[in-house]
């Protein structure tokens, strides 16, 4: 048993408890352990209003079509644990902007963000070399980002008509966008945003950037590194501790 016997088969999620425990595995306890999308599709049963029937993912017994319950399908049936995207599932809906919840999990395919255990998706904003922004607030005060903090302000607030491209919000985007902001001036700071949080996606720059009433800043990272930062990533775990 090997993986030259068994192309891709280090690759499987029970790949090394099947190796340790060939010996001693009954027929059974090893079809359970190769049949990782049966175990998955079981650990989703209670998993919040999320179900898998299936082909389908319904929210609380509603059908979801799209991208993401496509996505869910697939890498279910490739053995991944899917938990994470149920919770972005479970999160997303929390949004009262259908067209937000209709166009973000295709926003972060397009833009190669990945999402959090947490359920909630990286993106990238650029400030300036002290962490404010570099468009200060109505009254003339600096809003600032620093490392750790949570920003929001009140969603009534930010623009929702995706078709005003430069408008009132909390600004995030992905790499496409980076160089059109600014230049190589300032610094980048990395998001993690609540899926619920989102507002709008304006409609230029390729759709590359969006609006949010709040984000949790998470660190920096140089702008020249941020294109290749998650290569074909979908999940990031950060340590709480």
């Amino acid at each position: 048993f090997t993986t030259e016997l068994l192309p891709g088969a280090s690759r499987h999620p029970a790949f090394d408890t099947i190796l340790e425990k060939l010996g001693t595995l009954t027929t059974q306890e090893l079809r359970e352990l190769l049949d990782t999308s049966r175990r998955v599709r079981r650990a989703l049963q209670h998993f919040g209003n999320v179900k898998v029937d299936g082909d389908t993912v319904f929210y609380k017994g509603e059908a979801v079509h799209g991208l993401l319950a496509d996505r869910m399908i697939q890498m279910l049936e490739d053995g991944m644990d899917i938990r994470p995207w149920a919770l972005f599932l479970e999160n997303l809906k929390q949004n009262p902007a259908k067209h937000a919840v209709d166009e973000l999990y295709g926003w972060l395919e397009h833009s190669n963000m990945p999402i959090t255990e947490r359920g909630n998706f990286l993106a990238y904003k650029k400030v300036s070399d002290d962490y404010t922004s570099f468009h200060r607030n109505p009254d003339g005060t600096e809003f600032r980002n620093d490392i750790g903090t949570f920003v929001s302000m009140e969603r009534n607030k930010v623009d929702d008509n995706r078709n005003r491209t430069c408008s009132s919000g909390l600004h995030f985007c992905s790499w496409d966008y980076l160089g059109s902001y600014y230049g190589s001036r300032g610094k980048v700071v990395l998001l993690e945003i609540n899926p619920a949080h989102v507002v709008s996606i304006p409609t230029d720059y390729n759709n590359a950037k969006g609006r949010a009433e709040g984000y949790l800043i998470v660190g920096e990272i140089p702008q020249e590194e941020c294109e290749h930062a998650f290569p074909g990533m979908g999940l990031v775990t950060f340590d709480d501790s």
